[in-house]
């Protein structure tokens, strides 16, 4: 049994419960050692959650806390083996008894004080039981009479090869901020501790607790959320121009934002910060040439061909005519903090004058919920009903420009992972820095409408 002093911020562990009878563990990791409530350990569970969305926390006396065991590879099971599972319907390891051994790798297990049918697992879902006494497990880990060495040729077994770690302990990474307040922002920070699962202990390096303690903050990230470094620049660069795409150094953090103006010679910049809504005079010396970074790459972002911040004309931009008819059915592009580069169906209601329409939104209501939104948009922001492009057998393809299906509109992203037979697709959004996953029937071609005429992003 561990004692209280045993357990560190950011330990995976195990909780013990009674499901059903049985007994389960559910995994958690330990969010500090007990200090607030004497003999409790603070920790947050992987599986389990609150209202649905927010992982669940609780205090958790250390008689009821293990270590989470190491994954064996390849291990056969023998009938009466005592043997934990896992269970996606309560997100949780269960603790049963081999009863049968069917072959290809698949055993039929029953539980203690269940009223239910055994059940049969694939061996890539079983681990064998072991208990966790005096700081050791038993039966020991060097225990393996079971393993891959002794298995008859005629078993056919599944291997489940475990990614390496993307980051190793000490290296300089920039994590991606999910505070509200600086959404779309990467901090620096320090990898501290590999923490297994594609999760790590990192330490701020501009940052540091409040209270006015030179403390770092620490944090438990996953590497969806991390990325390197951007590599320096061969040369420097001589001078942005408007247009450019940049990573800007503000409030101790980098954001990503849009040259709007030169100022002073080459000096300083105008920038505008899409994600803060704001356009702050920034140093050169506090700019860098933006990257992404995908599927394990750093790539290059297209120049703007036409750069308008929020409340500004370029009349270059812009057409003086009406060009949309009443009752013509229209996309309208949102200028909305957290919305940009989505599309809204709408319908055209009438012509204002000066390039600007009274539209009526298809999915989107007034706040109380009793009728369709109206509003006035700029003619630069509207454009026709994209046409169909896909045929039956289309697929798309990796780092191809889609409109995704999301909250009533259409988001302009880049597919950067394919899965199950082209049936779903990861799609990165670049103007909020996120990662969704969507059905192939909520996906379309990106298409550009530039000068009157559709072409292809």
């Amino acid at each position: 049994m561990a004692s209280d002093r045993f357990w560190r911020g950011g330990d995976r562990v195990e909780v013990e419960r009674l499901v059903s009878g049985a007994t389960a563990y559910f995994t958690a990791t330990v969010v500090s050692a007990p200090s607030v409530r004497k003999k409790h350990v603070w920790v947050e569970h992987e599986a389990l959650t609150v209202g649905g969305s927010a992982r669940m926390k609780e205090y958790v006396i250390p008689s009821l806390l293990r270590p989470s065991p190491p994954r064996e590879l390849n291990r056969r099971f023998k009938a009466n083996d005592e043997v934990d599972v896992f269970r996606d319907t309560e997100g949780c390891w269960v603790r049963g008894t081999v009863t049968t051994v069917l072959g290809d790798s698949r055993y039929i297990v029953a539980f203690k004080g269940e009223n239910r049918p055994e059940i049969e697992f694939d061996q890539l879902d079983m681990r064998l039981h072991r208990e966790w006494q005096g700081g050791s497990w038993v039966p020991s880990l060097f225990q393996q009479s079971n393993v891959l060495e002794s298995t008859p040729k005629s078993i056919k077994l599944k291997i489940k090869i475990k990614r390496r770690d993307q980051y190793e302990k000490g290296a300089l990474v920039e994590v991606r901020s999910e505070e509200a307040a600086y959404k779309g922002s990467w901090y620096c920070a320090l990898i501290l501790c590999l923490l297994g699962d594609d999760k790590y202990i990192v330490e701020h390096l501009n940052f540091s607790r409040d209270g006015g303690e030179s403390i770092p903050l620490r944090d438990v990230v996953e590497s969806q959320n991390m990325r390197p470094v951007p590599p320096p620049q061969v040369s420097p660069v001589e001078c942005y121009e408007p247009g450019d795409e940049v990573d800007v150094w503000f409030n101790k953090r980098w954001w990503t934002g849009r040259v709007s103006k030169v100022l002073g010679g080459g000096s300083k910049y105008s920038v505008f910060i899409t994600s803060k809504g704001e356009e702050p005079t920034i140093l050169s010396s506090n700019l860098r040439p933006h990257k992404d970074w995908i599927n394990g790459e750093w790539s290059n972002p297209s120049k703007a061909e036409c750069y308008r911040p929020p409340l500004k004309k370029l009349k270059s931009c812009e057409r003086a005519e009406k060009v949309f008819n009443n009752e013509m059915m229209v996309e309208v592009r949102s200028d909305e903090r957290g919305y940009e580069g989505s599309w809204f169906s709408a319908k055209i209601i009438s012509y204002l004058g000066d390039n600007r329409y009274t539209v009526e939104y298809q999915t989107l209501k007034t706040d109380d919920e009793g009728e369709l939104l109206k509003e006035e948009a700029r003619g630069s922001d509207i454009r026709p009903i994209p046409p169909p492009l896909i045929p039956k057998a289309y697929r798309y393809k990796l780092y191809e420009d889609v409109d995704a299906w999301y909250n009533e509109g259409w988001w302009s992203g880049r597919v950067y992972t394919i899965n199950y037979n082209y049936t779903r697709y990861g799609v990165y959004f670049k103007t909020n820095d996120e990662r969704l996953e969507f059905a192939y029937s909520d996906l379309r071609p990106c298409q550009v409408w530039r000068n009157g005429k559709w072409s292809h992003a």
